[in-house]
């Protein structure tokens, strides 16, 4: 058992680590959108337990301090962080809807989008999903948005004995409170697919993967925790049978590798939407236990360049989808409106593409989010040297 004081502390060091953590689960969520990795989807659940990790670590300094000046550090810091670009999103989209463009359905999804309501907007009546592919990837933030509102005051208002138990059985009832949100959409009239599309779009279903992250950020939980490496060996191990077994299964019966390797979108065949969120939370929290330990993982996934791509992830991962839509507009103006320009990308067009994303990335994170970055620091309470305020790069 890792009963030693090192795993603690090191859960509350900056870590260049879980920046490269986050620039794999940036990347597979641009692969996915591009085509190129239909996995690549868990990119996004991979973020909760990083948000998790870090926001219960945010919420934790000072201890203290007041709750309230403590709550309103916590929001004017995630307003700080991730306000800015995003508003600068939703006025190009409502400029491009004022002009007659982005597709019919915009002018009405504008109120989530701008509300970061948007994952609510598939189970309302009178949704089209879009033609052009915008903004359909805002629900995730909406998500994570709608979360912080329940995390703060759970966290401020529980004692850290408390949250040490609440936590771990919060990561267990992940799969029953899927099950109970599925049958209340049932309940209210709607199929099983869509009902299951509910749950993929829901934050009730992610709180398991918020307090597995918030697990690893306690160290009255780590210190229970067997070493990073059986942890490691024994998520990823699952994860790989569960791929091996679909796998097999799926060559049996097509004669060819299922593309998902097991872990299709939203999670609807077989019922996974009841487990496997689990179990890609457990992955991801036992991968950020790894890398928020000291070692030669550590290191190697806090590599410089791949650290910068996770410092700046946000913007990545905000300004990706409509860069892909608009190149494919472009795409399809030069092919005389054919739909060959919506496969994926070859090698040459996918570097351009990284190229210039990342190029756009940097001048936004070093000209509209730096800025108020620098301002977040100046609103925080002051933080100890042994807690360095490393929230302000997680999405």
């Amino acid at each position: 058992m890792a009963t030693t004081e090192q795993p603690a502390s090191a859960a509350r060091k900056h870590s260049p680590a879980l920046d490269g953590l986050r620039a794999g689960a940036v990347l597979s969520v641009i692969l996915f959108h591009l085509g190129l990795f239909q996995p690549g989807w868990l990119g996004v659940p991979v973020f909760f337990v990083l948000s998790g990790h870090f926001i219960t670590r945010t919420l934790l300094q000072q201890p203290g301090a007041p709750r309230g000046p403590r709550a309103r550090d916590f929001f004017r810091n995630r307003a700080l962080r991730l306000v800015p670009l995003y508003l600068v999103f939703c006025v190009a989209l409502t400029v491009l809807a004022a002009c007659g463009g982005g597709g019919r359905s915009l002018p009405g999804d504008l109120p989530y989008i701008w509300t970061w309501t948007y994952n609510v907007r598939p189970l309302l009546p009178g949704y089209t999903p879009n033609a052009l592919l915008l903004y359909n990837h805002v629900w995730s933030l909406g998500v994570e948005v709608q979360v912080y509102l329940l995390w703060a005051p759970l966290v401020l208002c529980l004692s850290r004995r408390s949250l040490a138990r609440v936590m771990p059985a919060l990561v267990l009832a992940g799969p029953a409170v899927r099950v109970l949100v599925w049958l209340l959409l049932i309940a209210a009239g709607f199929s099983g697919g869509r009902a299951v599309q509910g749950v993929y779009l829901l934050p009730f279903s992610y709180l398991d993967a918020f307090a597995v992250g918030a697990c690893v950020a306690l160290p009255e939980v780590r210190a229970k925790l067997p070493r990073p490496a059986v942890v490691v060996t024994v998520a990823l191990g699952a994860l790989l049978v569960v791929s091996l077994v679909s796998v097999v299964t799926g060559f049996g019966r097509a004669h060819r590798v299922p593309a998902d390797l097991g872990w299709p979108n939203m999670l609807g065949a077989g019922a996974g939407w009841i487990w496997q969120y689990s179990l890609i939370a457990f992955a991801a929290g036992a991968v950020t236990y790894a890398l928020s330990t000291p070692g030669r993982a550590a290191r190697a996934v806090g590599w410089a360049p791949l650290a910068w791509i996770g410092k700046v992830s946000y913007g990545a991962y905000l300004i990706h989808v409509p860069l892909i839509g608009l190149a494919l507009v472009l795409l399809s103006q030069r092919g005389g409106g054919r739909s060959s320009g919506a496969g994926a990308p070859g090698p040459v067009s996918l570097v351009v593409f990284l190229a210039v994303l990342f190029g756009l990335t940097a001048i936004s994170y070093r000209w509209l989010e730096l800025p108020w970055l620098r301002r977040k620091r100046n609103a925080l309470s002051p933080v100890t040297p042994a807690e360095p305020d490393h929230e302000e790069v997680a999405s």
